[in-house]
């Protein structure tokens, strides 16, 4: 099946990856500051049997701002316009990190869209302390701050070499970062080379945290939240995972014990990208026990 990348208009311009495939569709949601390529590991997979699709979230990948902002508000109007527009009314939507998080947003305003959610480590709020480490506090605390935020951000584009970003982002976000291919990390490094040609990316990256932890932070309405939602749900957490520590994982598994937990016992923060052919195949026992059997 070939992949395609195309643009389509949903209050501005959104880029995204068609994986071909036919039947139910797929909508893949990347984290924060990733893009289509976080899914390119297991998007031909799920093109075998649905048709697939990685988006670029507003202001992330090679989607512009263009005159919006990066909020959890754009973001879901973004997603539920995207399955209205190309996916034909109706998507099971896979979320990694903070994509997770837009994934039940868009479940609990929009159900009527979403057949089932699919997600991987999702942006869940701090269970303890174990989250606030030093890394996090560099890429999850300074941007929060207003304008001071964008400067720093924006400093460290510039100076770190692309190759060393993605470097740095391997070693943090999973448990061993030899599990990712060349061709992966290649294609990654070069959309960080893209990027830094994009005069909005600092500005996005801050937008969309400041965003996502009012949601996470106001724990009784994002309880709330996670209530609302009638989807059949899959959740798949690395162990290992040291953005959103695994006991918040423990925590959503305990809110809604009707939702299928799927720990991974030597995985970090991006399970898609690190076991592509474990979560696979967790989907489709899942789809197969659940969507099937609720459809």
């Amino acid at each position: 099946m070939q992949r395609k990348s195309q643009f389509t208009d949903i209050e501005g311009p959104v880029h995204y990856i068609d994986y071909g495939g036919e039947g139910s569709a797929v909508v893949m949601l990347h984290g924060l500051g990733g893009s289509h390529l976080n899914w390119d590991r297991i998007g031909p997979g799920l093109a075998a049997d649905h048709g697939a699709y990685a988006l670029d979230l507003r202001g992330f990948g090679l989607t512009p701002l263009e005159g919006n902002t990066a909020s959890m508000e754009n973001q879901v109007e973004l997603v539920a316009g995207f399955i209205r527009k190309v996916a034909g009314g109706r998507a099971t939507i896979f979320g990694n990190s903070m994509g997770g998080t837009i994934a039940m947003l868009v479940a609990a305003e929009h159900p009527d869209l979403v057949d089932g959610l699919v997600l991987f480590g999702p942006g869940l709020p701090p269970q303890s302390q174990k989250a606030l480490s030093k890394q996090n506090l560099m890429f999850l605390g300074f941007p929060l701050l207003p304008a001071v935020g964008e400067a720093a951000m924006q400093r460290y584009f510039d100076s770190t070499p692309p190759e060393e970003r993605i470097d740095f982002m391997m070693q943090k976000m999973t448990a061993d970062p030899f599990r990712i291919d060349n061709y992966t990390r290649e294609s990654l490094t070069e959309m960080v080379r893209l990027r830094n040609d994009m005069e909005w990316q600092a500005a996005a990256y801050c937008q969309a945290l400041r965003s996502i932890s009012s949601v996470l932070l106001r724990r009784s309405s994002f309880r709330r939240i996670i209530h609302k939602i009638a989807a059949p749900t899959l959740i798949i957490h690395g162990m290992l995972d040291d953005t959103v520590p695994f006991e918040s994982g423990e925590w959503l598994a305990r809110e809604r014990p009707d939702w299928k937990f799927a720990p991974l016992m030597d995985c970090g923060h991006v399970p898609q990208l690190e076991l592509p052919k474990r979560s696979l195949n967790l989907y489709r026992r899942w789809r197969d026990q659940e969507l099937v059997t609720s459809s």
